[in-house]
């Protein structure tokens, strides 16, 4: 009986057009518009050399400080500026108007001056670095002539060395887009809802012919719902796993060396999805339509929360509201794929499982009482 009842539902489940649709198809859709319009975001921060020009001429010859200086920062693999040298102003101007540099310096009365066809960013960083050259040149000479004597480093003033050191809390590089591909599997495990939804509403007779003959079956009803959604959610942790396939081997999205773990997150979500789903089914007594829409409408708030459409979102509600944060069961998800991630150790990851496992169970039990109670005159 339990194969009858199992291989019965996953054939029903993998013919239901509509949940190839959002289950299968949708989230594929989804991860590939991100991987097209967020793999800019993840490269942003890799800023090229501003191309610039400098006239050679003897007032530059002159300015050691100065010639000095942009030395350095047109020098090594992260240098800032891309300096081409030109004996002559005309030689520059026709490389600015041909567009091979974004402006070029010269010196007028001791002091850098930019010249530039246009406004932009490369201009704006070539401006700014300007300034901070006129201001600790003067800022050098004012300390000069006040202590003649005193011995400054200025390849160390002027090449901006720092106090400080940029390193990472985790053995993984930082990514700014990882969230929104963990609050897209988040999503895809509350869809887990659809299949249960469809099973409990195939399994009450008073809102299908089905679900009215299955209840006539000489087999307990407690046994049947188990086997049911036992069905449900195998389908669910293939799409899933299929998603994670999908993502982290052909668009070749960095999860992490944590499989099993990530496998398990999975089955978690799923559980949680098909007993949400159970839930909304059991405690309406709407049509199945709108019982979609409502499980479908929740997800959303939930994926928002989650981060899904507006980056930062997960930290801003986590930071502002602390309960309504560990209570969105797409949040705990893809927080528990994010811990998987960036952390070494397991505490906040177990303790998001917990919390995903406990939800199911409290959403199992609200239907088990509601299925329980249900009582059919006559079918």
């Amino acid at each position: 009986m339990f194969w009858n009842i199992y291989s019965k539902r996953l054939l029903s489940s993998i013919r239901n057009k509509d949940q190839l649709i959002w289950i299968w198809a949708f989230p594929l859709i989804m991860s590939t518009l991100f991987y097209f319009c967020l793999s800019a975001v993840s490269q942003s921060d890799n800023l090229e050399s501003v191309p610039v020009g400098v006239i050679t001429d003897t007032a530059y010859e002159e300015n050691q400080m100065f010639s000095q200086v942009l030395e350095q920062v047109g020098s090594g693999e992260d240098a800032i500026l891309k300096v081409t040298e030109y004996a002559q102003r005309d030689k520059a101007d026709s490389a600015l108007e041909k567009g091979d540099i974004d402006g070029y310096i010269l010196i007028r009365e001791n002091t850098p001056q930019l010249v530039v066809k246009q406004d932009g960013m490369n201009q704006t960083i070539l401006k700014s670095f300007l300034d901070r050259y006129v201001q600790t040149e003067g800022n050098i000479r004012a300390i000069m002539e006040k202590n003649p004597g005193y011995a400054l480093d200025l390849e160390e003033i002027m090449g901006g060395d720092t106090l400080t050191e940029e390193i990472s809390l985790s053995s993984q590089p930082y990514s700014p887009v990882i969230n929104f591909y963990y609050a897209l599997m988040a999503m895809v495990c509350m869809y887990g809802g659809m299949q249960g939804l469809t099973s409990i509403t195939y399994l009450q007779g008073n809102l299908s012919a089905l679900g009215a003959r299955r209840m006539m079956a000489p087999l307990g009803r407690i046994r049947v719902i188990f086997y049911d959604l036992l069905a449900s959610a195998t389908v669910h942790m293939m799409s899933l796993l299929f998603l994670l396939f999908y993502i982290t081997v052909i668009l070749k999205v960095d999860f992490g060396d944590r499989l099993p773990l990530l496998v398990l997150t999975c089955l978690a979500g799923t559980i949680l999805g098909v007993a949400f789903g159970t839930v909304v089914s059991c405690l309406s007594k709407l049509g199945e339509n709108m019982k979609v829409g409502i499980l479908v409408s929740i997800t959303m708030v939930c994926c928002f929360g989650a981060g899904m459409m507006v980056s930062g979102m997960k930290y801003i509600v986590d930071q502002n509201m602390p309960i309504i944060s560990w209570l969105n069961p797409a949040a705990r998800i893809s927080d528990a794929f994010y811990c998987l991630y960036y952390f070494d150790d397991y505490q906040r990851y177990c303790q998001n499982i917990a919390v995903i496992l406990a939800m199911a169970a409290g959403m199992f039990l609200l239907s088990a009482f509601s299925l329980r109670r249900q009582n059919y005159e006559s079918i």
